[in-house]
């Protein structure tokens, strides 16, 4: 396991004055030479690897804020939509940020960063579930769409019922919508 970072061990209100230079845009020398006086002695290169990965982690903080909004948006518009849907899809996107931070690790730290084979096999795992899942999504909306179609079929015979149409055509119109 690699040892943790040199600002990662630093006293809590050292590391928090970190975080607000990182927030404030601060370069890594204005960050290395305000925790060096007070007292951090702290690496020109820590700081950057602390900043980078920092930075990377604050990017992926904003677009998985930007992926919810668009959800959240998307279910008010359609309260009543298939929430296992919007699960399905936050479940693949935490998937495949896996996969790619497997690869980023290994990349970094050589072998120390190769995933654990039972990381795959619980990635694979919930992929698999994440597969039936969907099927299971799409079988429900298949039938909540048949049940729709078949009360407008009810609802067409009636109303052709009461306007006075023929039974071939009221029969017609109900076989076209059942073919929907």
């Amino acid at each position: 396991m690699a040892a943790r970072s040199t600002i990662a061990r630093l006293p809590k209100e050292l590391a928090d004055a970190c975080h607000r230079l990182i927030r404030e845009g601060r370069t890594i020398h204005e960050i290395t030479d305000a925790l060096n006086a007070l007292d951090a002695e702290v690496s020109k290169s820590a700081v950057g690897r602390y900043v980078k990965s920092a930075r990377e982690n604050m990017q992926r903080y904003r677009e998985a804020q930007e992926v919810a909004g668009q959800w959240v948006t998307k279910l008010n518009e359609n309260p009543s939509g298939d929430v296992s849907a919007l699960l399905t899809e936050m479940l693949k996107t935490v998937a495949f940020q896996t996969i790619g931070s497997m690869g980023d690790a290994q990349a970094e730290e050589g072998d120390k960063g190769k995933p654990k084979p039972m990381d795959i096999m619980l990635l694979a795992k919930a992929i698999r579930d994440l597969e039936s899942s969907t099927r299971e999504s799409i079988k429900r909306q298949e039938e909540t769409e048949k049940r729709i179609l078949e009360k407008a079929a009810k609802k067409a015979g009636e109303v052709g019922v009461r306007v006075g149409l023929s039974q071939a055509t009221i029969d017609e119109i109900q076989k076209e919508l059942r073919l929907l």
